[in-house]
Parts: structure tokens; sequence; C-alpha cells
């Protein structure tokens, strides 16, 4: 069992420790102190309540209440505990309650007010029910997603059964055919709740036809799919227990596929997931929670692992429904008009080809038969529904998603026709079933998405998705390969793009072949620093941006997405409708939109060599160690050095880069200059260092580095200010406001992992601080992994500082000054990251920069901004100013 002391256990941790405790017979006491290692409790605490826990009962001061009962009595007693705890002063409370009697136990979390009651056997699946005796919050789902989740969880418990009876299942048609199978389950289970087939139909069979031990269950299902998917004028096999199922057709059961081996803890598991009520799933969100099915690691967030509802809607609407709807108002009861928007609705098509378990698909389904249904309740028709599954296509690499996608639109379209009945009386039979859309199980990277949805000249096509994000620092090997394969020869330094930047550039492609619009989800940083130059003048070729959402916190609620940001980007060939910016709660129409999703403002920002600004200094890149790191010493090193040889001390200075800048660290550097050199050999000590420096040089393959083996001594730059040095950190968090700048004293060095304006007026760390020049980094700079990047070349000089006059410099540098006595004051031992950090920057300080940003905000000019957006647009218009003059127009 993993418990490592003084550390939190990870959520797939506390799984694998539950499997291991679902496998013990522990008795009494020693079953609770079990549970709580399987968490990662303290192992103090375990240990103290040891002799208590001996006794079968014990507490936990504030966490935990455990009893041993006698078998059968569990969830009486929990009644009794829960009913003690209410009476119970709140602070005195426990967090949990759980009654144990050998076989299985009854549980309550006071805080949530949710109870589990489980036998030892399937706790592994309530695992997270126990996260907050190790640390972790639960994840709870709101009311009407609990029925998702418990059902999930049910089909886990099945699926390891049949994953367990099955231990040779290892290749990919294996894979195949059980991913198949658990989706022909999952629809039988879902149509005997909802009236697809008779009440309890498919239970029923199950209990009446097969025997307890199992033996027979795989025979059962295999006659069951086969006989389901037998028209019955051809049918030739006997009746048996599946006799009364329907015949469903549509593809579900076409294909022929292997049974797996089934026993009788795969029936028991099975019939649990019968008992359960199909009828109140999601299916907009079901099928990406049963992909936690088939990832064991999931499982601790499942039902968070989708695309919300809301994020969806952002794509959808301003693509069309919002066009739609226009329409749909505007016809008001004029029957003409009612029919040809119907007319319209018959030839729209929607192509995600990322569809992962169909959550686009699915919700574009549900809202354009919502419209549909509207224009036949105004016609006063029955529904003919014109809106078809085989409207939606999708491209989706992965197996299991490609079921539950087909899945999800089959039980989206029973559930709107139901929707149907209930207003109007009618709606189409249930079976059989139709086709489950066109799902393409393919790699999209690679795929030729004119294949996996073909143009078609009397349709309108909308393409739409929330693509793969991955870093180009992250990517696999198959990853990078694909990026090579769509990118080379075509976008010249792609090795800087994101991942997502396939989809973006193949459904320019397919745009340009189709006249479709498409729209996707992103990462910021599809918008911002080198993705922009390098990708976007080929993306906006021959089309044009519809609409944009800047960036916004992801609101899915997995623990490892909280701090994504994103963007929504829509693009299609060139009209001259309006184009809509959204900004927060905001949406601005506009002329059009730049690619750094900024209203009316095209240009794209590249390197410069020299700053735009004539009032702007050089910054230059820090000092580099260049394979030198023998030079660097931590403050043991300098301790150990000058202990020895107190004569070094001439030789060291502290270093400062983004790291030391932000967090405190403190590093030391060797700083000899050349006249130096000899004397500084002579320390054994430092030439020992040298001599190590000259090796690695001498080691590399740089031609540069393997040069200054000749000068072992020093770094590659040897730059350093007189009087003092603004300095800027290379990467910063992206939560940030602002960005922390600071000024160092002239004997401290600056590593390369900072930039560096030695000697520089002061009132430029003002500027550096301020929040539009911080809008202005986020914007042009672009991102390390979640962090926002500093660049001298790019955002230092291509910032369109207006021309300042001596007064506003002297105001600039008194907001600098009291910006650093508001840091100074706010406290002993706070770095710098500290001071920064949104949640916690001390008000002084937060007051100081404001005052700084009306200043700034006056020198560009007397315009009252409305939104960031807003600002950008300036900033960028002011760029475009500064450039329009200039020779070549380019540093």
């Amino acid at each position: 069992m993993v418990h490592s002391p003084g550390r939190m256990l990870s959520p797939s941790e506390i799984y694998e420790n539950f499997d291991a405790l679902a496998q013990q017979k522990l008795v009494g006491g020693e079953f609770g102190l079990a549970l709580m290692e399987a968490v990662g409790a303290p192992r103090a605490t375990i240990t103290k309540l040891k002799d208590e826990a001996a006794t079968g009962s014990f507490s936990w001061t504030r966490m935990l209440r455990f009893e041993t009962v006698a078998l059968g009595d569990a969830d009486r007693t929990l009644e009794r505990m829960k009913a003690e705890a209410a009476s119970a002063a709140k602070t005195k409370r426990p967090r949990l309650l759980v009654a144990y009697d050998g076989e299985g136990i009854a549980a309550h979390d006071t805080k949530i007010g949710d109870d589990i009651h489980e036998g030892v056997d399937v706790l592994p699946m309530e695992a997270e029910f126990f996260f907050p005796l190790g640390g972790h919050e639960r994840y709870v789902p709101a009311p009407e997603r609990q029925a998702d989740v418990r059902a999930t969880k049910h089909i886990s418990r099945f699926f390891d059964a049949v994953r367990d009876a099955n231990p040779g299942w290892s290749t990919e048609a294996d894979r195949h055919a059980m991913n198949l199978f658990m989706v022909r389950v999952l629809f039988c289970l879902f149509a005997e709740d909802v009236g697809i087939f008779e009440a309890d139909l498919f239970k029923s069979a199950l209990i009446q036809s097969t025997q307890v031990d199992g033996s027979d269950l795989a025979a059962f299902l295999d006659g069951a799919f086969v006989h389901m998917a037998t028209e019955p004028e051809k049918r030739t096999q006997p009746a048996k227990g599946w006799g009364k199922l329907p015949y469903v057709n549509g593809g579900l059961f076409e294909e022929t596929s292997p049974m797996p081996t089934l026993d009788s803890r795969c029936r028991k598991q099975l019939l649990a997931c019968a008992k359960l009520n199909w009828r109140t799933i999601n299916p907009d969100i079901f099928g990406s929670m049963l992909q936690a099915v088939v990832d064991i690691d999931k499982r601790g967030e499942m039902g968070m692992h989708y695309t919300s509802p809301s994020n969806i809607a952002k794509v959808l609407n301003p693509i069309l429904l919002d066009d739609l709807r226009a329409e749909l108002e505007k016809a008001g009861s004029n029957k003409g008009r009612l029919h040809d928007l119907l007319t319209r609705l018959g030839r729209i098509r929607m192509f995600d080809p990322a569809c992962g378990s169909g959550n686009f698909l699915i919700l574009a389904y549900k809202d354009l038969r919502a419209i549909e249904m509207e224009i036949f309740i105004r016609l006063g028709e029955f529904a003919h529904p014109v809106v078809k599954l085989e409207h939606f296509y999708g491209i989706e690499i992965d197996d299991f998603a490609c079921e539950t996608a087909r899945l999800g639109l089959w039980i989206a379209e029973y559930q709107v026709n139901e929707n149907f009945r209930q207003k109007m009386g009618k709606a189409p039979p249930a079976l059989p079933l139709t086709a489950a859309g066109r799902i393409t199980r393919a790699n999209s990277a690679r795929a030729d998405w004119l294949t996996a949805c073909p143009p078609d000249p009397t349709m309108e096509t909308y393409v739409v998705g929330n693509p793969p994000f991955k870093g180009s620092k992250h990517q696999s090997s198959d990853q990078r390969a694909d990026m090579v394969t769509v990118f080379h020869g075509k976008i010249p330094n792609y090795g800087e793009l994101d991942y997502v930047a396939i989809w973006f550039f193949k459904g320019v492609l397919y745009a340009e072949a189709t006249g479709s619009p498409f729209a996707f989800v992103s990462t910021n940083s599809i918008v911002q620093g080198a993705s922009v130059p390098t990708l976007w003048p080929r993306l906006l070729k021959k089309l044009e941006i519809y609409f944009a959402h800047r960036s916004f916190k992801w609101a899915n609620l997995a623990t490892r997405n909280a701090g994504v940001t994103c963007v929504i980007v829509g693009l299609g060939p060139e009209t001259s409708a309006p184009k809509y910016l959204y900004d927060a709660d905001t949406v601005r129409s506009v002329d059009l939109i730049g690619p750094y999703l900024a209203p009316n403002v095209t240009t794209i920002v590249t390197k410069r060599s020299k700053p735009i600004s004539r009032d702007f200094e050089l910054m230059q890149f820090g000092n580099m160690p260049n394979n030198g790191d023998a030079l660097l010493l931590n403050a043991q090193d300098k301790k150990s050095l000058l202990d020895q040889h107190p004569e070094a001390e001439t030789y060291l200075r502290r270093i400062y880069g983004s790291q030391e800048l932000m967090k405190g660290i403190e590093r030391w550097c060797l700083w000899i200059r050349p006249d130096e050199a000899e004397s500084a050999g002579r320390i054994n000590m430092l030439s020992e260092r040298f001599e190590r420096v000259r090796a690695k040089r001498l080691a590399s393959s740089d031609a540069s580095a393997k040069k200054m083996a000749e000068r072992p001594w020093s770094f590659r730059e040897q730059n350093c200010s007189s009087s003092h040095t603004i300095v800027v950190p290379r990467p910063s968090s992206e939560d940030r406001i602002y960005l922390p700048v600071d000024v160092l004293a002239s004997e401290n060095i600056v590593s390369s992992e900072a930039f560096a304006i030695y000697d520089g007026s002061i009132w430029q760390a003002a500027i550096l601080s301020s929040r539009i020049h911080r809008l202005w980094l986020e914007t042009i700079g672009g991102k390390l992994e979640t962090r926002v990047r500093y660049s001298n070349t790019i955002v230092w000089n291509n910032f369109p500082l207006p021309i300042l006059s001596d007064r506003r410099k002297e105001e600039l540098e008194e907001h600098w000054w009291e910006i650093d006595r508001a840091r100074k004051e706010a406290g002993f031992g706070r770095t710098l990251g500290d001071l920064y950090a949104p949640k916690a920057m001390p008000g002084d300080l937060r007051r100081a920069h404001e005052e700084l940003d009306e200043t700034v905000e006056a020198i560009f000019g007397s315009r009252k901004y409305r939104s960031d957006a807003d600002r950008i647009e300036h900033m960028l218009q002011l760029y475009e100013r500064a450039i329009a003059d200039e020779p070549g127009r380019r540093a």
C-alpha cells in the first residue's frame, strides 16, 4: 500500500490503495485504520489511534468517527451516528461517519450531507468519498449530474469485472470488441428504462434466463445482440430469453464482434447496473464520463472531463444558432418564412474533427431540434424531423469515444423525440434506430477531412470543436510527427506552435475548399506570441475572423484544467457582415478582428533589434554561463569557499535570474575580469572550478562554447552596471496582474534567465510595472507552459510608448519609488513572488500600482478605455502608426 510520510497522496495512488484494501480481510478497528492509511492520513495519527481502534471503534478529532457493528447493522448505526453528530457543536463534528459490519460500510459526510452504502468489494469506486481524510476536497456533482456520476461508477464496476475475466484481451482488436460490447450493454440498460424496450425487459431476461454463476451469460448476450440485429422476418434461431427484445438496427448490433468471457461477478455487476434509473442521464456529458470507465486514472475526477455546455454554447451560438434564432424571431407566425427556415434546418451539417465523445455534436443536435420543434408548434403541424443524425459528422482517434459518441447521439435523438411527443402528441418511433451520425475513427491530425465530411454544395456545413491542447514543449513523439506531417514545407518555424494549431490550419484548408466556416476552442497561445507571426498570415490569406471570445478561464471542473486560459476563434470566407468580439460579459460589433483578437487592427508584431520608442533605452539579455555551471554557487558553496579562501570574496557577486528574483533564492557567481583571471586562478578551489568549465565547454558541440574554453573563468557576456540595473523576469505567472520588475544595485549580476537595462532611467521601471505594459506582454509575448514569457525584441522593443516630456518622466519615477516603498513596508520575509500573488497582494502596493496605471493611461491619450480589448486595440493602432513611415517598416 502506497504511503509516503509528509506527502499528500495523489488520487491515483489512493485508488490503488483502495483496490488493495478491498482484497484484505480486516476486522473491527483494524479496517478503520487501514482506511485512513489508504487515503494518506498522517502516520503519527494512525499510530496514536491504535489502542482505541483495538476496541472496534475510534474517533479522529474533527475528521472521522468509526464504529464496528454486527453484520447487517451498518445502516441503522449510521442513522444513530448522524443524529449524534447533528446535536454536537459544529466545531466538534467529525467530517466523516463510518459504520462497518465486516462486509460493507455505511458512511456519511457531515459537510456535504451525502451517504454511501457499499460492500467492501466495490469500495474502490467510492474512494473519493474518503478523500478529505487525506487532505483532498471532494468534487460533488450538481444535483442534475448525480445520476450520471452514479451510473458511470456502476458501469465502471461492470467494466472492471469483464476486464478481469478476460486478462488475455490486450490487442487493438480485443479493445475494440470490448468497447463495442460495453456500448451495446449501455444501450440496453437505457432502452428498458425510457420505453424503447418494455419496462425492465432486459433486466428480467437476464435474471430469468442466466445462471447465477454467470456461466451462460456470454452466450445469452451474444444471442440477444444477434436477435436485435436481425429483422423479424429473417430470424432463424429459436427464441430464448431474449425473444421479446425488438429489432434495433442503426448499426449498433450489425458488426460481428467476439464476445468476452463473463462470470458470476460480471453478472452481479450487470444486474446492479440494471437496477439504476437510466432515464435521467444527460447524453451531452455522459459520453465523456464513460471514458473514465476505460481509463482508471481519470476515475478520481469522474464527471469533470468534459467540455461544459456553457463553453460549447460560446462556439455554437455565434457560428450558427444565433442566426437561426434571429431568423425564427423574424419569421414570427409567417408560414412561408417558417417553411423556408425548416428547409434550411434540413440542409445543415455539423462536423467536429476532434469529436471525443460527441459533446459538441450532441448539443448542436439538441439545439437544432429545439428550433425545429418551435417551428412545427408555430405551424401547427405534426413534427417530421428534418434535423437528422446522419447530418452530424465527426473524427475521433479513440475507439471507445467513437462508440460513446454514437450512443450519445442515439440517446439524444430519443430524448428529443420524447419531448416532441409531450408537446405535440406524436413523435417518430424509437425503433428501428436511425444512422447514429457519421463518426470516423482516425487521427484527425492526419486524416483527410474532405473524405470524412465530403463537400456537398446543397448543404450548409459548420466545423466546430475543442481540439487537443499540447504546447510545443510537451508534445509526444507521435504528436511531433503529426506536426511535421501537417506543417513541413508549408509553415516556417512551426516548431513553436501548440498542437492545436493543426486543427486551425486544416480548418482553413477545409474552409477554402468548401466555403464552410469553422470555430474552435483553444488555449490562448494560438493568438499570442510566436504563434501569430508564424501561423496567422496563412490562416487569414483567404479567410477572416467572424467572431472571437477573448481569454476566459476554462469552466471544466477538473483540477488539472482549472488554470487553463482559453479563447474561441471562428473563421470563414470574407463577408461584409459585422464581426463580433466577446470579452467577458460584453460583446462588440466591429468591422474586423485581428489575429491578437483586437478589434479593427490586423497588424502583426515581429521582432525588432532596437526599441520603437525613442525614449526607451536598450534592454539586454542577461549574462549566460554557457556551460559554466561551475561559475555558480549556492549559499553553502559560497561559505565553503570563503572558509578556506577568504581572499576569494573579491570575485563573488550575487546573481539574479527569474527564480532568484521572484522566490528570493540566494545564488552567487564568480565574476572575474580579464585582468583578474591570473590572480583568481591561483586560488585552488577556483582553479578547480575553471577546469570543470573548460572541460564542459570543450565537450560541447557548439563552436562558440568550444572557443570560450579559452577563458573558463568568464560568462559568455560580462555586462553589469555602474549604478543600478532594471531587471525583468523572463517567465511570469499568467495570473499576476502586474509584471514584477526590480531595480538592483550595481554589485549584483543579472543571469540569462532575466533581462536587464543597465544604468537605465528609473522611469522605465514604472512603465514595465504598469498594467497596460502587462497586457502588451500577454498579447505580444506569448506563453511558456502556463506562464507569460517576456522578450526584449518582441515586447520591449515594440511597445508603442508615446513621446514623454521631462515632467512625465519625473512623475513616472516618483511612481516607481512609491511602489518600491510599498514593497519594503509590506512585511519582512515576503518574496517578490509573494507580494504579487493576485489574492495576497498588499493593499498599499496595489494602490501604488493603480495610481501608476492612471498616469500611464493618461500618457496614452485621453480616451476612456472600456476594456482590455480596447487597450490592446489602441496600442496596436499606435504601433501601426509608429512603423508606418519607417524604411522597410522593420528595424
